[in-house]
């Protein structure tokens, strides 16, 4: 939680307890990166935008945890913990923080700076403004979550809408013709393959 003063209590620091099950998901494009010297905050920005898009909003813990996983995969965790002896202010400069949820978040009409999956990254920007016309008591048709949501995705691949109709079938449901909602917890599918 975010401190009154804007900082984010220590535990923003980048160690503490944490239990890792290690699985083999070397990311080439990280691992050319890291390899090639690239600026460790690119690494970390991309980390982060990585971790908010899988979970729509990510914890200071789930963003702590999966860059000391990455440090220690890509062997820089001892440069990481130097850059950035303190997350606070690259997370409060660069993220949304929700005091209600916790979660950082992209901000609100920016787009992902780094390269995240297309479809992990529709995912997130459906997923949030089919929360917020819900919100708002707004029926939602195809044409306007495309207007809402592609001048946020045209950073990198531009995706067909086809693309965007498929994960929105993977996350959401057809109340009525062509009016969409959000479907509840537990009854979304993410499907990376596409």
């Amino acid at each position: 939680m975010v401190e009154k003063s804007g900082k984010i209590p220590i535990s923003a620091i980048l160690s503490g307890q944490l239990i890792i099950n290690f699985r083999k998901t070397r990311n080439p494009r990280t691992l050319m990166k890291a390899n090639l010297g690239m600026d460790i905050t690119e690494i970390v920005i991309e980390t982060i935008e990585s971790i908010i898009a899988q979970h729509n909003g990510a914890t200071l813990e789930q963003i702590n945890d999966e860059l000391i996983l990455k440090g220690l995969e890509l062997g820089f965790l001892d440069i990481l913990s130097k850059a950035f002896p303190d997350l606070t202010p690259l997370l409060l400069k660069e993220f949304s923080y929700d005091n209600e949820t916790e979660k950082f978040s992209i901000p609100p009409n920016k787009s992902f700076k780094t390269h995240v999956d297309v479809r992990l990254r529709i995912r997130y920007y459906l997923t949030s403004y089919l929360t917020r016309c819900e919100r708002q008591g707004q029926e939602v048709h195809f044409d306007d979550i495309v207007l809402a949501i592609m001048p946020s995705l045209k950073n990198g691949i531009t995706p067909e809408n086809q693309t965007i109709e498929s994960v929105l079938h993977d996350i959401a449901e057809e109340v009525k013709t062509d009016c969409w909602r959000l479907r509840k917890d537990g009854q979304q599918e993410l499907k990376m393959n596409g």
